[in-house]
């Protein structure tokens, strides 16, 4: 494996760069992992980055994330920077000598990117994982085993509802994938709609979409994207989630509470463990969030001891990348793409610079 030493109880030293919310989160997360030490962390708002530092106790601070990396040498980085810098500060961690990266999503700005940066750290033998921390969420692995089970019989189709595809779609994509064991899908047919000139995280991204994709065994997929006021609420029961359906009844499975309707059963629940009240989070951050950050850290630091194959590993983000950008292309080339995605641009944007979407108006958010 990538980066092993093969000792458990080998101490780790980790930095972050990206001194936001989410630097944060996985800055909160290096200080709940055992054995591991956050020892920097970088920022272009130097001010930001020393807040950040003070409130952890980090003793390193810098401006320039490449200086950070040459003084502090540490064996992880988290890349937790606006996606377009991901490949980037991805390619000057490996190249740094960092054994294992972990880093944000929306992974990168085309599929192309996002490949790349797997395979660069494939052949440096490096560990790269992706913080789809939704994987660790108590909610979502209970549903996945019940389902798993047979609660609901067998799997039929899922429906996944949420803002945009190009981030929260990757949630969304990916805990589709994670409910089916992370069978590979083997096609995709997609539509968006680009009538706003939207983005998400300084990206452009689709006003609403629609994407189908399914797998050799019949099961489908629907996922459908947008938001108020350009998009109506999506689903009257589910506006934010999955519903899984199956011979035998279904999953509903939020954030906060997945529920099982079983026919001929009673229902089987299971509520969020969490605080669900936005008027108790720290800094606005759900504290789903940053548990499921800091389980995905503990997690990948004891793949990196003991040479295991870490639960959020860089497959998994690709994989669901191409979901993404697969709907893209689909809509651009009015076909249904089949997989493995041949194209390794962003055909939305390339699309954008061609003239196949006319946006107007203008809307900058995060979702």
């Amino acid at each position: 494996m990538e980066g092993a030493t093969g000792n458990p109880a080998e101490n780790l030293s980790a930095a972050v760069v990206g001194a936001g919310s989410q630097g944060r989160v996985h800055g909160l997360g290096y200080l709940a992992a055992p054995g591991v030490t956050l020892t920097a962390l970088a920022d272009v708002n130097r001010e930001s980055a020393e807040d950040l530092a003070g409130e952890l106790n980090v003793p390193g601070v810098y401006r320039d994330y490449r200086e950070m990396l040459a003084d502090r040498r540490p064996d992880i980085v988290s890349v937790c920077t606006p996606p377009a810098l991901h490949p980037e500060v991805v390619r000057a961690a490996i190249a740094a000598g960092a054994r294992a990266v972990h880093c944000e999503k929306p992974i990168a700005l085309s599929y192309g990117e996002a490949r790349e940066m797997a395979a660069i750290a494939a052949q440096a033998g490096v560990q790269l994982t992706f913080n789809l921390q939704r994987r660790f969420d108590p909610v979502q692995r209970q549903a996945r085993e019940w389902t798993a089970q047979g609660e609901i019989g067998e799997v039929t189709t899922i429906e996944g509802y949420c803002p945009n595809l190009f981030d929260w779609g990757t949630h969304i994509l990916d805990l589709i994938l994670f409910h089916r064991q992370d069978a590979a899908p083997q096609w995709v047919f997609g539509q968006i709609d680009a009538s706003v000139d939207r983005y998400v995280y300084g990206v452009f991204t689709e006003t609403a979409s629609l994407t189908q994709f399914g797998w050799p065994d019949g099961v489908r997929a629907v996922v459908s994207t947008g938001r108020e006021p350009h998009t109506p609420v999506l689903n009257l029961e589910n506006n934010l989630g999955l519903i899984v359906q199956g011979t035998r009844g279904r999953v509903d499975v939020r954030g906060a509470r997945c529920r099982v309707r079983r026919f001929g059963k009673s229902d089987l629940v299971l509520e969020s463990p969490y605080d669900t009240d936005p008027e108790h989070w720290d800094r606005g951050v759900d504290p789903a969030i940053t548990a499921g950050t800091a389980a995905a850290i503990g997690d990948l630091a004891d793949a990196l001891r003991t040479g295991r194959r870490p639960r959020s590993h860089a497959e998994h983000g690709v994989r669901g990348a191409e979901l993404v950008f697969a709907t893209y292309e689909s809509s651009r080339s009015r076909r249904r793409v089949p997989l493995p995605l041949d194209r390794l641009d962003n055909a939305l944007i390339s699309g954008l610079a061609e003239g196949y979407w006319s946006p107007s108006g203008e809307l900058r958010s995060t979702y």
